[in-house]
């Protein structure tokens, strides 16, 4: 089933109000990367920020723990687990020979709720730990559980491998014949833990259009296309509030601050609830209004976005369908359909292009491969491959730095007209736009969009060698930038091309 695409008017919200609330996103500084938004099931717009796209999955981060909630529903609906079940009995082997009273009684509804009974959380959040399943169990129960809220991923990471415990499958292929083939949501990737543990608390990627099937499918309590996949019941209680969490951090923004369900957050408005992931992947239920939300994007102004969608959206709601507005939608289609990253005045250096068209440069020491240099915010497990030489062409338009690694050979197109240019390398489309900065300085922009940053890189030319700097792509101080960009080192390989390439730079 693919989604009915309509005009806005014709689900009750003017086009004006979508356009309102794309200009509050651009007001706040919102590195937006996908936007979706349906009503009454159908979809009235859909937006994508060059280079992200349609295509290629996005992580998701912590909105992968209303996927794991989900699952745990699943479970439950087939009796192959209870709310009720204690860790202790599902996790004999990896207890503390005395557990705690608080341990004893933790149940696998408490894990749901983020209220098992730490004060704490484990250490990275159990990633690169064997064993750390039994690092959770021995990890402090500090208050009775059901009694103290702790946003907690290393607890729903346990529900993953509770799943794998009773079933034999891992999280997504538990789901898949649940929940992502009767939804047309495609293949889903996890990112998996040393023991082998799918992350449910924050690995998962998924398209926008998978993630906007797995909200209508929440607001939805279970029913997909007249079908009942999963009992209403389930959903009223993962949607509702199981435990106060005012006062737990976030500096008071008040869509953090009423209540928690089974991995669903409560907002502050009326009958409106959402999965959340970090750098804000949003899929916000808006239950008065029978409307859903989806968001991709990169930022830490999280309360932002969706006071933007209070503000500017929300109030526009009708209770029925309005006048066509010919004129706002017309604006609305050429706004969606031209939106990219604040994009690169693309500067031109015609006497540097020229020098460098097919100039080779080789690393004067290791150097990453392209994958691994550009890395990105999200769970990244580099591919370790080698860079052996670094190709530059220049040829009107068509610019392209060509990768010649140990693993093969990668053409990177590059924008330098002010725009990304995309390419597909291996399953992932990876965007680039570049600029000159200086006679002898370029500047490259490049993102993975499976991630949520990309890197900002620097080629600096000196006679025959060249320095490549960079910075992560963080849309604000404070965010998320990864492991640093490497400092590398290249001389000219020698030919006649590269000779005449060093002499330019030598002027």
């Amino acid at each position: 089933m693919e989604f009915l695409r309509v005009t806005p008017e014709s689900v009750g919200v003017p086009s004006q109000a979508v356009i309102d609330l794309l200009d509050e996103l651009y007001r706040y500084g919102i590195e937006m990367h996908g936007i979706m938004l349906l009503r009454h099931g159908k979809l009235y717009a859909e937006g994508h920020w060059k280079p992200y796209n349609a295509q290629t999955p996005h992580i998701l981060f912590s909105f992968s723990k209303s996927l794991t909630s989900t699952a745990i529903g699943f479970a439950v609906q087939e009796g192959i687990i209870s709310l009720d079940d204690y860790l202790v009995d599902l996790f004999p082997d990896k207890i503390p020979s005395e557990p705690s009273e608080n341990l004893k009684k933790c149940q696998v509804r408490h894990l749901l709720m983020m209220g098992c009974g730490h004060e704490t959380e484990i250490p990275n959040l159990g990633d690169g730990y064997p064993d750390w399943i039994s690092a959770f169990l021995h990890h402090p129960f500090v208050y009775e559980p059901g009694t103290h809220f702790l946003y907690n991923t290393a607890g729903t990471n346990m529900l993953s491998a509770i799943i794998t415990r009773k079933t034999g499958l891992s999280l997504t292929q538990f789901l898949k014949p649940r929940l992502f083939q009767p939804l047309g949501m495609g293949d889903v990737h996890c990112y998996v833990m040393p023991d082998g543990t799918e992350m449910g608390g924050a690995g998962m990627y998924l398209t926008l259009d998978a993630m906007a099937r797995f909200v209508q499918f929440v607001a939805n309590k279970g029913l997909w296309e007249g079908q009942r996949l999963l009992n209403e019941n389930w959903f009223d209680m993962a949607t509702s509030k199981q435990i106060e969490n005012r006062g737990a951090g976030w500096d008071g923004d008040p869509d953090w601050q009423v209540g928690y369900g089974f991995q669903f957050w409560r907002c502050a408005q009326p009958g409106v609830f959402r999965g959340d992931g970090a750098y804000g992947q949003y899929g916000v239920v808006l239950t008065h209004q029978d409307a859903a939300v989806v968001i991709h994007s990169c930022s830490t102004r999280l309360q932002a976005v969706l006071t933007a969608v209070w503000e500017k959206l929300l109030p526009a709601f009708a209770d029925g369908p309005l006048p066509e507005d010919r004129h706002a939608q017309h604006r609305l289609e050429k706004r969606l359909e031209h939106l990219e990253l604040n994009p690169m005045l693309g500067m031109r250096n015609p006497g540097a292009e020229q020098s460098l068209n097919g100039a080779v440069y080789a690393p004067d020491g290791p150097a990453p491969g392209l994958v691994d240099l550009i890395g990105g915010g999200g769970h990244f497990k580099p591919e370790g491959s080698t860079l052996q030489s670094l190709e530059f062409v220049f040829q009107g338009d068509d610019v392209r730095l060509v990768f010649q690694q140990d693993n093969g050979r990668i053409e990177l197109p590059v924008g330098i007209t002010g725009h990304f240019s995309c390419a597909e390398i291996g399953d992932t489309i990876f965007g680039t736009n570049a600029s000159w900065r200086a006679r002898n300085k370029l500047e490259l922009e490049v993102r993975n969009t499976r991630m949520v940053t990309g890197a900002r890189l620097l080629f600096q030319f000196d006679g025959s060698k060249l320095t490549l700097t960079g910075d992560r792509t963080v849309p604000e101080s404070g965010g998320l930038s990864g492991d640093p960009v490497p400092t590398l080192a290249f001389t000219l390989q020698e030919g006649e091309i590269n000779t005449k390439t060093k002499m330019y730079w030598e002027q």
